[in-house]
């Protein structure tokens, strides 16, 4: 098997096969793909023990070795969380890179700053990493084609099947660059019980001195579901904010997955179906209540933990039937920065 950052033949063959199939959220659109340091693959938010853990992945090593490695020097990632219910971000953490260094802002004051590849400590305990790690994120990509056969294309798929020893993990042996933080709940405003909601954004510095919005994530498998990851509407639909997702996307989710549902035959109402599937995933954020126990599941999303496994709870309300995706969850810590570290050389 290859290591992260080397691509054998298996490796090459998956990165030019992301030209034509779909990704995740992996090299989810045209401009994903130009510079995937601007690509967020993943977004975690879970419990550990007295703190609230925020992970987003970019860079996925799938895209191959003639692209650019490491956090784009030019950006800026950012979580992005909504407390309560407002509709609009209250607390917004930012990092940047530049001369093997991250700087980390909260609300635009900087808080931190230190090496890349190392714990950095922030103020009242907060705790940073930022490096290279394996990908925690896990499913066979055939079985995302046959689904996006079935809910973009609307045409006959056989999306079942996948089951273990016959699945395979794509994504094995692949890498990520993550950013890691840990919030402790003595923080004044992510404290425990506190209802919260977040989403990830990727942003390039401008010609102007301002930034534009080049990728954005909260929760997982919904764009790949959804949006067909060669339009141009995948790239703008990146630099859109989640309080426009109902109005942009949400007749559109509902007419996918109707027909989806109609087709299987597993609704005998299938509009009614489709329109409590887009109210649960729209706007497109990751809810947590701090300080309880993390898990994307079936019946509720309440934050998502490394090895949750979420490709099979997002077919499986796409479709409102059981879909097994076959495989389990590899390479996660109950430790501190809880991500895999590569033993590459940090950049």
């Amino acid at each position: 098997m290859s290591t992260p950052g080397s691509y054998g033949d298996r490796d090459l063959a998956i990165a030019v096969a992301t030209e034509e199939d779909p990704m995740s959220h992996h090299l989810d659109s045209p401009q994903a793909r130009q510079d995937p340091r601007l690509n967020i693959t993943d977004q975690y938010v879970f419990d550990d023990l007295d703190a609230t853990v925020f992970v987003m992945n970019v860079r996925t090593s799938l895209a191959g070795d003639a692209v650019a490695d490491g956090f784009h020097p030019e950006a800026r990632y950012e979580f992005r969380v909504h407390l309560d219910d407002s509709p609009a971000e209250n607390l917004v953490f930012g990092f940047t890179f530049a001369d093997g260094a991250v700087r980390v802002t909260r609300d635009g004051a900087e808080i931190a700053a230190g090496p890349a590849g190392e714990p950095v400590d922030g103020p009242d305990g907060l705790r940073i990493w930022t490096g290279r790690a394996f990908d925690p994120f896990y499913l066979d990509l055939s079985q995302l084609a046959a689904v996006d056969r079935l809910l973009i294309h609307g045409e006959d798929a056989e999306i079942t099947g996948y089951l273990p020893g016959k699945a395979t993990n794509t994504f094995e042996g692949s890498s990520v660059w993550s950013i890691v933080l840990r919030v402790p709940h003595r923080d004044g405003q992510l404290f425990p019980d506190r209802m919260i909601r977040v989403w990830s954004a990727s942003l390039l510095a401008t010609d102007a001195g301002g930034w534009h919005q080049t990728g954005r994530a909260g929760l997982p498998m919904i764009w790949p579901i959804f949006r067909d990851a060669d339009g141009d509407e995948a790239s703008a639909a990146n630099g859109t904010h989640p309080g426009e997702d109902w109005a942009r996307y949400g007749g559109q989710v509902r007419g996918m997955v109707a027909a989806a549902v109609r087709r299987l035959g597993t609704s005998a109402r299938p509009e009614a179906y489709a329109l409590a599937v887009a109210q649960r995933i729209l706007p497109d954020t990751l809810p947590y209540q701090v300080g309880t126990a993390a898990v994307f599941g079936f019946t509720d999303f309440n934050g998502r933990h490394l090895s949750d496994n979420a490709p099979e709870v997002m077919f499986s309300l796409a479709t409102n039937a059981a879909v097994s995706t076959g495989l389990t969850a590899v390479r996660t810590s109950d430790e501190f920065p809880y991500v895999t570290a590569s033993a590459l050389d940090q950049h």
